[in-house]
């Protein structure tokens, strides 16, 4: 589920209105110490703006336009204390909101100002300031980029369509693979032969490389499918009776991963 245009416009304009209710309460504060701001945002429970959004792409597109809009009051404040407050309401917003990926984008007038304010917080020695802007500076959280906003086609999907979650179960396909005459049946044939002519050449404990190879391997990995399929079934009966049949995918699933566990664990294999 998405926020559709309308949507969008009315959450971004109550974000822009809490920010700058939150801003305007540090700018008539007391002091300009980040632990009067932390007070401020506490007591507006600001960081309830993360929650309850209908999807997880919802949730990015909120995050990405936040910080376009947290940077916006930092380079367009028209006092020290309003562009500390908003210094403060940036990395508040960046390092609380959920979506790790997304970066303040900066364009190259907007970190002229920024370093504008770095430079006034340090004449003026705005010590809890000046932390806060050098450590985003060290954690790469501002992207040197040439608009305030991503264009393109990647962009459009990249918001609109939630990822796909893929159904997929390989069970089918490796118990085919353990049926009689097919691929593991081969492999079992043929490694059974080359282990007879093997020790035919050589004696099995005048020469350490006889153990190289495991020629029950292929035995061993159909064994092994036979266990998981019957144990399967029974997970499945199981939760036809107590749940639904949809859970039975997620035991199948499992199946496929302890299988692969099992022959990786085996260097031999």
């Amino acid at each position: 589920m998405q926020y559709n245009d309308s949507q969008q416009k009315c959450l971004m304009e109550a974000f822009r209105t809490d920010c700058q209710t939150l801003i305007t309460r540090f700018e008539l504060s007391y002091n300009t110490h980040f632990q009067n701001f932390c007070e401020i945002w506490k007591e507006m429970q600001f960081g309830l703006v993360f929650a309850y959004h209908p999807s997880e792409a919802a949730l990015t597109v909120f995050c990405e336009e936040a910080l376009c809009v947290t940077k916006q009051f930092l380079v367009n404040a028209s006092s020290l204390k309003e562009r500390i407050g908003a210094l403060y309401l940036t990395y508040g917003v960046y390092y609380k909101m959920p979506v790790k990926q997304l970066k303040i984008r900066m364009t190259l007038s907007d970190w002229k100002c920024l370093m504008e304010v770095h430079s006034q917080i340090k004449e003026e020695e705005y010590l809890d300031a000046n932390y806060i802007l050098c450590k985003l500076i060290v954690d790469h959280a501002f992207l040197h980029c040439i608009s305030d906003r991503e264009y393109g086609i990647e962009r459009h999907f990249y918001q609109k369509q939630e990822q796909p979650k893929l159904d997929v179960n390989l069970m089918p396909e490796i118990k085919e693979l353990a049926a009689p005459e097919k691929l593991l049946s081969t492999i079992s044939k043929l490694s059974k032969v080359y282990e007879e002519k093997k020790r035919a050449l050589y004696d099995e404990e005048g020469d350490t490389s006889l153990q190289l190879y495991d020629a029950s391997i292929a035995d061993s990995i159909v064994g092994n499918i036979r266990t998981i399929q019957s144990e399967s079934r029974i997970f499945v009966k199981s939760n036809l009776t107590n749940t639904s049949c949809g859970a039975a995918k997620s035991s199948t699933a499992s199946a496929t991963s302890a299988l692969s566990e099992s022959v990786l664990k085996d260097p031999k294999r």
